[in-house]
């Protein structure tokens, strides 16, 4: 049970793809000349972050409890909406204020969720073949 190799795997890719992205992100808005009334870093930096605990918590729990492999499904669900909850009320002011966003901040926000999300769906497809 040396987990190692794939935690530390895991921490690197989730770094990577939140550097990538940013600065793939910030280069594409500076090209369309978009001006974001809110700091980008701050969306993947939550990203990021939460990611890792996610990735973490599933490459590590059904090796250390093997009678939630089954469960692992339904609980990443559930990580999901923990989540978006835990954005909206980490960014409340933000999200529920007056103001008014473009399509283009509004999907700003959503993009570094997306590019974090699709990793996790990618680990927990990943376990859950290995473990059925």
């Amino acid at each position: 049970m040396n987990l190692t190799k794939p935690l530390t795997t895991a921490a690197l890719i989730i770094v990577a793809l939140g550097v990538v992205f940013y600065f793939l992100h910030l280069s594409i808005l500076d090209l369309l000349d978009v001006e974001l009334p809110y700091n980008l870093l701050n969306f993947y930096l939550f990203g990021a972050i939460s990611s890792l605990i996610i990735c973490l918590t599933f490459i590590t729990l059904p090796e250390l409890l093997p009678e939630l492999r089954d469960k692992l499904g339904f609980m990443f669900l559930f990580s999901i909406f923990a989540k978006l909850f835990l954005l909206a009320l980490i960014f409340k002011n933000l999200l529920f204020s007056d103001a008014i966003f473009t399509r283009m901040e509004r999907l700003s926000m959503l993009i570094p969720i997306f590019i974090f999300l699709i990793y996790e769906v990618l680990v927990i497809v990943k376990i859950l073949k290995k473990h059925s």
